[in-house]
Formats: structure tokens, C-alpha cells, sequence
């Protein structure tokens, strides 16, 4: 038995709210059920159908969405969806704000439905309102009180509501990688009336922060972790080469699942695993293309003004007529679907424009119906599986995971919110994180992969260059296995190799950058140091993410300029955005960067959400360490290894004290904690060294700030925690000449990428072999 239990709270006649840790979810059918007859919610029919497929045929599951709409139903109430709330709003929204561009409405809608899911009470998002332009404050105001006034009940309303319900049955909550803040006072609530219990995976809550929801139940648990090095069967495949493979695989293991390990999986993807008695489903849009021409053909008719509500809904039935005559279903289906968008659009409007249309395009896109496309085989051999299923699947068959770089990175990145955002609502409530999502993803791959009758089928090379991968292999032993594939090996053509000057070459100056990129790759390194190769053209339409992270750098420095370090400064959002518009506008000017309007907006706000980022966290690192200066593009002066280059950000504290800052645009670029301690990221601790020894600086902290998401920055404060020991340093001195030396002696330039995000931005990534590959 696998299970331990901890309560967090107990409230009166013993009746509790539990979380229980689970090591896998084969754990839960050892769950205790003796005394038992729970009702068991979960997140989505994929997890509901898994947990009937796991545990005691008895027993009812059920979604939380139907749990809730069924419980509305005995209260004569019902629930709007998303559809029917962006329509009513868009409506009451154009009244009080006829001029404004339709990208504000879709603004304001989301980040009013998310602030809703962290509370009800408005008065608590009184400080995160203070961070938001002017016209989505009022915006999400008007759709507050037009919530309560008309007393419409969303989904974040429905969970207050259901919790007056009177229940006998203890609740069981199994499944969730999310719960928001106001399904957390729900279950505190239904737990004075009945037991609850909430089953958390071990490994996922000792990788959760403060912020998660789970700590929110469990603000602080030791909890042990078995890590035992497991034994693990991987194939590996050449690039496009899949399907020869799973057809060995076929001659070696009859019948077999299959998952392909993506959360994301388009049909292309499905397509390349096609073998004989395949079953697989895949969600596909039918409406789709008859929904854009529908409203291309609208919009061509509004374009020169607005239409009346009637006029255009005439037009509409009159459409309506001509699809059912030639048998067209799907059309017709989308325009009855736009005749009822119509009908509840006009309780508020009596006129229809362009802006109505962007509005009635989303809600079409939303109400279209669901459809999948699937195979049609009796008795199939082999099923494809989706990855949210794996976790709940019986083990009848062994399961062949096919992992790809045409699937993209199973992580995603973070940055909905600014660090001032973050601190005003995590005290409200839990805050989402796709750092959790990824916790949860990799902790039900290492259990599926547990499994010894299960094969992992690897592109060559992921494991080396996806930081994702690395992270869930690092607790296997690797056993290669041979299909005996019918394919052969040989080196592509070296396109680049006759380019290449041998070397070695002595560089007159060596900066911290510049080694990092030998260390990234040799042959990136000679493209862009050697060579100096620069792909961009003189016009384009586009500003690369380089030349971003030059535009933030320079906005940040110029906010500084001439301010005094004390207690008085703060930071101002007008100044902040005159400055960003100047340096991106002259930026555009001087490189001869086209951008359209959307392009602009797009990168206006980017450069705004990152820099804010960057100087509001300044600022209270300033304030919290009563700094009296600050420095930009420091130089590292004299060094014993002729070191040259700046550092992005110096922080004069107190006795002599300084704080040492590198700007990132992302956690990509930071790397993993791993990265930095093991010497893979050395550009950091090359600056560390320098300051450290020979400028005799004492460091307060030091790391890197992550401006597209604050949080997600690895700092390091020298007082709380050692890190910068005598033995660390000797060690990154020895590192850093070793590198030195190699760099100078280096005379092939290899394509050895050390992860594959080294390539996204190399020169020459187009032509390069990148190693050995297959024809």
C-alpha cells in the first residue's frame, strides 16, 4: 500500500478535509473502500473513463462539470457558458465603448473570466486592478456588475452555488493538475458537511512552490520519495524514419499500444505511425472552412457600414434556405448556429459591424460542434492512445511511446502575468503555472515508462538535446535495443565542412558570450565568431529575439537614468511606456524593420510586459536591500584571462556589497539550476569570478532574471545560502581555462549541439548536417 495520508484541517464532528499522496494511480484502487461509498469527481470524461476502467465497477465517478450542471438542474439554475457570456458582454461592451478595436474586448474577457476563478469578491482584485490599463479596468467592471445585476451564473459562481448542496456521501477528488481558488473554498466548505478527500501524486508535490494549489491544502509536508534507477527499453529512430521502425517492432511484439508523447498532437502526426489494424481518434473541424468563408463573405458586405440586426438576420434565414436546398448541412449548420448568436446578440443590439462579426467568429468557432475523426478496422490490433489516457490504461498490452521533435518541447513557457500581477493575486488565491503541468506530465511518463514491458521508441539525439527529455530519463538505465529496421546508416553530405577554414585561431579578445557559444556548439561558434556570419537582411519584417533582449536591456537602463537609488522611487507606468514606444520606434527606423500594425502592437506589448517585469522587480530589490546605486553595462575591467564584455546589471548595496544581475528573455535561455551549478551556463559565473577575485567585490546575490516571467528567475542570495564556496570557485576556474584552451586549440568545428535550442538560433542552421543523420 502506497498511499499516506495527511490532514490538513479538521472541522467539527470530525468531519475533515484530506489530501492523500499517491506514488501511481495503480496506488488508487488500494485505496480504502471498505467503509466507503464515495462519490468520485474529476477533471474530464478522459480521466473519468480512466478511473472506471481502474477501480470497483460500484463505484460513481463523475465529472465536475456534470456534477455541477445536474445539481444546477434541481434548482431550476442554469450555468452560461463561454460562448453565451462573450456574447451577452461583447454586446453591453460595444455600448460603453463604441470606438474601441475588438483585440480589448477579447482583452478584457479573458482576464476578467481568469481573475474570477481567484475570487468572487471584487474588492480583493483591488490591487491587481491598479496594474491594468484604464480601459480594461472599466471593462472588467461593466462585466462584474453586469454579472450580478442580470444574475448570471458562470462556471466560477457554480462552484460557490453547489457548495450549499447537501451531500451524505463523502467526496472523493481525483485527477485535478489545477484547482482554482474558488473550487478550493468549495471543497472547505462541502467538508463541514461530509468528508473530503484529495489524492495528490508524491513526486509532483516535493517539485510544487508556494504558489501551487496543493499548497495551498499542504502548505508544508515532508514527503519521501523512493528513487529507484529503473531499467528502460529505448529504440531509437532516425528523423522521418518512424514507420520503418514500428514495422520491425511489429516482427518483434505482435500486439502492442501505441501513445505518441505529445499533449498536442495534430493529424499529420497520427498519420506518420500507420500500420495495418491501427485504431486511433482524432479530433478534426469540419466547419471550419465553411465558417471562414461565411464570414468572409460578410464582412465584405459590412465593410462599408453597418447593417441593421433585422436586415442582416433575413439575409442570414434567406442562406439558410439555399444550404438546405442543395443539401449543404454544414453550412447550414453554421449559419443556424450564427441565427442563434443573432438572436441573443440583439436583447442589447440593434445594429451589426465588423467588430460584431470578429465576435460572432469566436462564438461560432466555440459552439461548433465536436467532431472526431477515427478508423474504421474491426478488431484492431493496436490502439493509438491519447497521453492523458496512459496514466488509467490496464496493462493488457505492452505500450510502445514514440517521442519526436516533430512534436514539439513537452514544456511550455510561462509569462500571462507581470511580477506585480503575480504578487497581487497569490495572495488571493493559487496561481496556475505550466511549471506544475510539466511536474504532473513527466511524473506520469516515469510511471508509464516504470513498466518493464513498455518500449520507449526515441528519436536519435532527443534525450541530449530536449531539456524535457533529460529531465524524465535522468532515473532510468538505459537498455538499447536493436529492431533490426530495415533501414540504412550513412553520413549526409557536410555541406558546410568545405567551407571551413581549419583552424586553430587565437581570438584578440575572448568574452564571457563567446565561450558559452563554443561550449554550445564548435561550428556555431565559427559561423558566428570566425566567419561572423549574419543571416538577417538589411529589410524584414520581423525583429529578432536577440535584437529584443538589445531593446529591453536599453529600456530598462535609460528607466534608471538619473534617478536616485532611495526609498522614493517607484515605478511609473506612463514614463515606462513613452520609453518603450521611443525604442522601439527608433530601433525600427535605424535597422529598416517593416512591421504591420498588428506585428507592432504585438511587439509594443511584449516589450512592455518584459521590461516592467525587469524594473518592478529592481525596484523592490532596491527598496528590500537599501541599495544606493545602480550600474548598466559594467565593464569586467582587467582580468588574468583577458575576459572582456559587460555585465548587464550592478546593485550597490550597504558595507560594500553588490548584487550581480544577467537579463533573460525566457527560461530557455536560463537553463535548468542544473545547467548553472554543473558549469553548462558559464557566462554568469565568468562575470562571478572576475568581480569576486579580482575586483575584490563582496556578492550579496547574484543569478538571472527572467523578464518574460519574474518568477521563473534563478536567483541566489549569498547570506541565505553559500553557493559561491572557495571549492565552487576553484572548480569554475578550472572549467573556464580548460574551455579557454579548447577553444584555442580547436581545429574541425564539429556540429555537436549541446541542446536543440542551440540550433533554433545558429546561423546556419539550414545547412548544417548536425551530425550524423539518415538518407
Amino acid at each position: 500500500m502506497k498511499l499516506s495520508k495527511m490532514s490538513h484541517f479538521v472541522l467539527e464532528k470530525s468531519v475533515v478535509l484530506e489530501v492523500i499522496f499517491y506514488e501511481s494511480t495503480e496506488d488508487l484502487v488500494s485505496a480504502n473502500l471498505s467503509s466507503e461509498s464515495p462519490l468520485i469527481i474529476c477533471p474530464s470524461p478522459i480521466v473519468a473513463d480512466g478511473l472506471r476502467r481502474l477501480m470497483p465497477e460500484n463505484l460513481e465517478i463523475i465529472t465536475i462539470s456534470k456534477w455541477v450542471t445536474d445539481y444546477l438542474k434541481t434548482k431550476n439554475l442554469k450555468r452560461s457558458n463561454k460562448a453565451e457570456l462573450m456574447l451577452r458582454l461583447s454586446s453591453v461592451w460595444r455600448h460603453y465603448f463604441p470606438k474601441e478595436e475588438a483585440h480589448l474586448f477579447f482583452k478584457s474577457f479573458e482576464m476578467f473570466t481568469d481573475l474570477r476563478s481567484f475570487s468572487l469578491n471584487l474588492e480583493l482584485l483591488s490591487e491587481f486592478l491598479k496594474e491594468l490599463d484604464e480601459v480594461t479596468t472599466k471593462s472588467i467592471l461593466l462585466f462584474w456588475t453586469f454579472l450580478q445585476n442580470e444574475q448570471i451564473i458562470d462556471e466560477h459562481l457554480s462552484y460557490q452555488v453547489i457548495s450549499e448542496c447537501e451531500i451524505e456521501k463523502p467526496i472523493w477528488i481525483m485527477g485535478f493538475k489545477h484547482l482554482s481558488g474558488i473550487q478550493i473554498d468549495m471543497l472547505k466548505v462541502i467538508s463541514e458537511k461530509t468528508d473530503v478527500k484529495v489524492f495528490f501524486p508524491k513526486d509532483v508535490y516535493v517539485e510544487s512552490l508556494s504558489t501551487d494549489w496543493i499548497r495551498w491544502l499542504v502548505p508544508e509536508e515532508k514527503i519521501e520519495i523512493t528513487n529507484e534507477v529503473k531499467t528502460l527499453k529505448v529504440i531509437h529512430f532516425p528523423k522521418n524514419k518512424l514507420n520503418i521502425v514500428l514495422n520491425s517492432i511489429k516482427k518483434m511484439i505482435p500486439v502492442f499500444d501505441l501513445a505518441l508523447a505529445s499533449s498536442n498532437l495534430t493529424l499529420n502526426a497520427r498519420q506518420e505511425v500507420s500500420l495495418e489494424s491501427l485504431f486511433f481518434k482524432s479530433p478534426e473541424d469540419l466547419f471550419k472552412m465553411r465558417r471562414e468563408e461565411l464570414i468572409e463573405a460578410l464582412n465584405e458586405e459590412l465593410i462599408i457600414g453597418p447593417a441593421s440586426l433585422e436586415d442582416f438576420s433575413i439575409k442570414i434565414e434567406e442562406r439558410k434556405i439555399k444550404a438546405l436546398d442543395s443539401e449543404d448541412f454544414i453550412y447550414y449548420k453554421v449559419l443556424s448556429l450564427l441565427s442563434e448568436a443573432l438572436e441573443l446578440y440583439g436583447e442589447f443590439q440593434a445594429s451589426v459591424d465588423t467588430f460584431t462579426l470578429k465576435i460572432f467568429k469566436m462564438i461560432l468557432e466555440l459552439n461548433s460542434p465536436r467532431i472526431s475523426l477515427a478508423t474504421i478496422t474491426s478488431n484492431p490490433e493496436t490502439r493509438l492512445l491519447e497521453l492523458n489516457e496512459l496514466p488509467y490504461k490496464k496493462s493488457e498490452h505492452p505500450l510502445v511511446m514514440v517521442a519526436s521533435s516533430n512534436y514539439g518541447t513537452l514544456k511550455s513557457q510561462e509569462g500571462k502575468y507581470s511580477e506585480k500581477m503575480i504578487e497581487a493575486l497569490k495572495i488571493i488565491a493559487p496561481i496556475k503555472r505550466s511549471g506544475l503541468d510539466f511536474s504532473y506530465l513527466k511524473s506520469e511518463l516515469i510511471q508509464i515508462l516504470s513498466n518493464n514491458k513498455n518500449i520507449l521508441l526515441l528519436e536519435e539525439g532527443l534525450e541530449v538535446i530536449d531539456l524535457a527529455w533529460r529531465e524524465i530519463l535522468k532515473g532510468f538505465e538505459l537498455e538499447i535495443v536493436n529492431p533490426k529496421a530495415d533501414y540504412k546508416l550513412k553520413i549526409k553530405q557536410d555541406y558546410l565542412l568545405p567551407l571551413i577554414k581549419p583552424g586553430p585561431y587565437t581570438p584578440k579578445n575572448i568574452s564571457a558570450s563567446r565561450l558559452q557559444v563554443f561550449m554550445d556548439c564548435p561550428r556555431k561558434y565559427y559561423f558566428s565568431y570566425v566567419e561572423k556570419i549574419d543571416h538577417r537582411p538589411t529589410e524584414r519584417l520581423k525583429i529578432a529575439a536577440d535584437e529584443m533582449g538589445t531593446i529591453e536591456h536599453e529600456i530598462i537602463e535609460q528607466y534608471f537614468i538619473g534617478r536616485k537609488i532611495d526609498s522614493s522611487l517607484i515605478f511609473e507606468p506612463k514614463l515606462h511606456e513613452e520609453l518603450c514606444v521611443k525604442a522601439l520606434d527608433g530601433f525600427i527606423s535605424s535597422h529598416k524593420i517593416i512591421l504591420n500594425e498588428k506585428t507592432k502592437l504585438t511587439t509594443f506589448y511584449e516589450l512592455l510586459h518584459y521590461t516592467q517585469n525587469g524594473i518592478e522587480f529592481l525596484i523592490n530589490f532596491c527598496h528590500e536591500n537599501r541599495a544606493d546605486g545602480i550600474k548598466f553595462e559594467h565593464s569586467l575591467g582587467e582580468n588574468p584571462w583577458k575576459l572582456v564584455g559587460s555585465i548587464d546589471c550592478l546593485v550597490f548595496l550597504e558595507n560594500d556589497k553588490i548584487a550581480l544581475f544577467d537579463f533573460k528573455r525566457s527560461g530557455a535561455a536560463i537553463g535548468s539550476k542544473r545547467d548553472t551549478m554543473a558549469f553548462d551556463k558559464i557566462q554568469i559565473w565568468a562575470y562571478l569570478i572576475v568581480v569576486q577575485r579580482f575586483q575584490e567585490k563582496q556578492i550579496h546575490t547574484w543569478g538571472y532574471l527572467n523578464l518574460s516571467e519574474i518568477e521563473a528567475s534563478q536567483i541566489y542570495n549569498e547570506s541565505e545560502s553559500l553557493v559561491m564556496s572557495t571549492d565552487k570557485m576553484d572548480d569554475f576556474q578550472i572549467c573556464l581555462e580548460k574551455v579557454i584552451e579548447e577553444m584555442k586549440a580547436e581545429v574541425q568545428f564539429r556540429a555537436v549541439p549541446r541542446t536543440n535550442k542551440v540550433c533554433d538560433f545558429c546561423e546556419v542552421q539550414l545547412f548544417c548536417s548536425k551530425g550524423s543523420c539518415v538518407e
